[in-house]
């Protein structure tokens, strides 16, 4: 058993910690937890824009055309102007055109204007679905057609082939994902 002068003793030298030391640590202690669950959560989280455009569509390799009788898919190229033909590629069920915008870059990553240049979808059915438009930025037709049914892409520069100012060789056809997706996928024009 403790005496009364080892009792006294013991109550004169309890040291405790300060309360405004304790007060930083619960504050520390619970910042720190919720950092660590919020990045345990953010990771089954995905909100709009987070799902790669290249998941969905791809482009294959433009190829040039003139707008002829001859080569003209159903007329979506206006005769004499210099078009390039583009098989479209889609994944897991494939991606509505209006999830897509369409924008032309230089080498540098410009973008560059062509007045009267136009992008438009055809079934593999042969059947012109939509058509955007690139100057202003919008679609015309059925713009929520499925590209997993697009058998081919006809991209217009609207200008005469070997007239076109700049030239488009070396150019790239950006598609930009909207909406639900992001990023971009592109191709060369030749």
């Amino acid at each position: 058993m403790w005496s009364q002068k080892a009792r006294s003793f013991r109550k004169t030298n309890k040291r405790g910690v300060s309360p405004i030391i304790a007060t930083i640590l619960l504050v520390a202690i619970t910042v720190v937890l919720a950092a660590v669950l919020y990045i345990l959560i953010s990771g089954f989280t995905k909100g709009p824009g987070n799902a790669p455009i290249g998941s969905a569509f791809t482009f294959g390799t433009p190829q040039k055309t003139t707008g002829t009788a001859a080569t003209n898919t159903l007329g979506t190229c206006a005769t004499g102007d210099q078009c390039y033909n583009v098989i479209v590629g889609s994944a897991g069920g494939g991606v509505t055109a209006a999830a897509l915008n369409f924008v032309i870059h230089d080498s540098a990553g410009n973008p560059q204007a062509f007045a009267g240049a136009k992008v438009t979808l055809i079934s593999s059915s042969s059947v012109v679905l939509a058509t955007y438009t690139i100057s202003t930025a919008t679609w015309a037709g059925t713009p929520t057609t499925v590209l997993s049914t697009t058998q081919i892409m006809v991209l217009d520069m609207g200008c005469a082939s070997g007239s076109c100012a700049p030239n488009p060789t070396g150019y790239l056809l950006v598609g930009l994902g909207v909406g639900s997706y992001s990023g971009s996928v592109q191709a060369t024009l030749t």
